[in-house]
């Protein structure tokens, strides 16, 4: 099975990276699983499912977090 297939949102990924997460509002964001778990924590709601993201589009995530958390503000102009 791929990664790129959808798994239940009680069954956790056996990696650490960026997915595509869907909400049980319908709602979908990319966001991170990490040592703590999905990070934010899951203040929008119980996720309904999630999968992995294309490799290509997983390092331009990592890379945008990466420039964010060290340039801050400097990225916003």
């Amino acid at each position: 099975m791929p990664e790129t297939d959808w798994f239940p949102g009680g069954t956790l990924p056996d990696r650490q990276g960026y997915f595509e997460v869907e909400f049980e509002t319908g709602e979908t964001e990319i966001t991170r699983y990490g040592m703590l778990g999905w990070e934010p924590e899951q203040d929008r709601g119980p996720i309904k499912r999630w999968r992995g993201l294309d490799p290509t589009i997983e390092a331009a995530e990592m890379q945008r977090e990466s420039a964010v958390r060290n340039n801050g503000d400097t990225l916003m102009g």
